[in-house]
C-alpha cells in the first residue's frame, strides 16, 4: 500500500497505472461530517499495489482523469453511482470502459451484493466495517484506515472476473454492459434552488398541509445551520424529529418534550426555536401553505392501477423464474410508464428487460 501526497510520487504511480489493462477504483468523501462533502482519498489497485491518493493536498490529478476517460482500460468499481457524481462535481471527470460488481451481483440474483458480503462470499474475507462512518479529511490518516480504505479495491478486479464468469454462464453479461453504459453517462447536477427540498423527506403523503407547513419551514432551518457550521443537516437535528414535530404540531416546549425523537440536547439548544418555527406556521394562512404532493399516476387512474397490478403479476412471475429481485428486472415506475403508454417504448426500460420479458407485458395488455 502506497500513499501519495506529493506530485512526483503521483507522477510515478500514474506511469504504472496507465500501462494496466484493467484497474480497481474508489473514492472516501467526508459526506457524514460536513455540509460541503469533497472527495477526500482516491484509492486505486493494480496488480501487487494499493495506491491511495490524498486530493486534499492539491495534487494535480488530471493523469487520473485521462485514465479514467480512456476506454482502453477497464476500470472495476462498487456501487459506483456516487462515485462518479463526485468526480465529476470536484474535477470534471468522467468515465468510460466501467464494471461495476454491484451491478454484476444484483444481475445475478444476490440477496446480499455489499461490498463486505461480496468479499466473503467469493474469497472468505471478513472485511472490518469499523471505519464505515469515519472521517476521511481528517489528517494524517492512521495505517488501520488506510487499510480499510485500500481493502474496497484489493480485490475488486478478481471479483469482477469471478462475477462476469457467473454472468456469462447465465447469459446475462449483455445485461450488464447495458447497465455499465448507462451509467458511464452519470454527472452531478445541481439540484434546482426553486424546488422545494423538503419534499424530499419520506412519508409526506399522509400529511396534511399544516403539518408540511412546519415541516417545511423546520427543513429549510436546519439546512441554513447546517450550511453555515459546514456540517451534515443529520447531526443539526435528525429526520425523524422533524417528521414527528410537524406531525404532532408542537407548538410548546412541553409538546416537543413528549416526542421521542426530540433530544434534550435539542430541546436545551434549539426548543425555542422550534416552538417558535412551529407557531409560526400555524398561523400562516391556509393559501401560503404547501400543496399536498400529487399522487401517483396509478393511484389516481383505477384502469392504469389495474393494468400496472397485471404486468407487475407477469413481471413478478419472471424474476422468480430467473432469480432476480423485481426491482432489478423492471422498476415500478417503468410498469407503470408503460401502463399509461400501452407502450414498451419508455425511456427509463432497458433493451435487455425489453428482451426478457417485453413480449410476456405486452401480451397482458393486449
Amino acid at each position: 500500500m502506497i500513499f501519495i501526497d506529493k506530485q512526483p510520487a503521483l507522477d510515478r504511480a500514474m506511469d504504472d497505472v496507465r500501462r494496466q489493462p484493467e484497474i480497481a477504483v474508489d473514492t472516501e468523501a467526508d459526506s457524514l461530517h460536513s455540509y460541503f462533502d469533497k472527495v477526500c482519498l482516491i484509492q486505486i489497485s493494480i496488480p501487487d499495489q494499493d495506491l491511495i491518493i490524498d486530493p486534499l493536498a492539491k495534487v494535480n490529478l488530471a493523469r487520473f482523469g485521462e485514465t479514467l476517460a480512456d476506454p482502453s482500460i477497464t476500470k472495476v468499481l462498487h456501487g459506483a453511482d456516487y462515485d462518479l457524481r463526485i468526480l465529476h462535481r470536484d474535477f470534471n471527470f468522467t468515465i468510460a470502459n466501467l464494471i461495476d460488481t454491484s451491478i454484476c451481483a444484483q444481475l445475478l440474483g444476490y440477496e446480499a451484493f455489499g461490498l463486505g458480503a461480496l468479499l466473503e462470499r467469493h474469497f472468505g474475507l471478513k472485511v472490518d466495517k469499523s471505519h464505515q462512518r469515519a472521517d476521511w479529511a481528517m489528517r494524517p490518516l492512521p495505517p488501520d484506515m488506510l487499510e480499510y480504505a485500500a481493502m474496497d479495491t484489493r480485490y475488486l478486479v478478481a471479483l469482477a472476473q469471478k462475477l462476469r464468469l457467473e454472468l456469462e454462464a447465465l447469459g446475462r453479461w449483455e445485461w450488464a454492459v447495458e447497465e455499465f453504459s448507462r451509467l458511464e453517462q452519470v454527472r452531478f447536477t445541481e439540484r434546482d434552488e426553486d424546488d422545494e427540498p423538503f419534499r424530499r423527506l419520506k412519508g409526506l403523503g399522509s400529511l396534511d398541509r399544516r403539518s408540511l407547513g412546519i415541516i417545511r419551514a423546520l427543513h429549510g432551518w436546519r439546512d441554513q445551520l447546517a450550511r453555515t457550521a459546514d456540517r451534515p443537516p443529520f447531526k443539526i437535528i435528525g429526520n425523524d424529529a422533524i417528521m414527528e414535530i410537524g406531525k404532532s404540531k408542537a407548538a410548546t416546549e412541553d409538546a416537543l418534550a413528549a416526542l421521542k425523537s426530540v433530544s434534550q440536547y435539542h430541546r436545551k439548544r434549539y426548543g425555542r426555536d422550534l416552538v417558535r418555527m412551529v407557531s409560526e406556521a400555524m398561523a400562516l394562512d391556509e393559501n401560503a401553505l404547501p400543496e399536498k404532493g400529487e399522487s401517483k399516476p396509478w393511484q389516481r387512474d383505477k384502469q392504469v392501477e389495474a393494468r400496472v397490478n397485471k404486468l407487475k403479476t407477469v413481471r413478478d412471475k419472471i424474476a422468480k423464474e430467473l432469480k432476480v429481485d423485481v426491482s432489478v428486472l423492471a422498476p415500478r415506475h417503468v410498469l407503470s410508464a408503460i401502463a399509461t403508454t400501452g407502450s414498451l417504448d419508455v425511456p427509463a426500460m432497458r433493451d435487455w428487460q425489453r428482451r426478457v420479458l417485453g413480449d410476456a407485458l405486452m401480451a397482458v395488455l393486449s
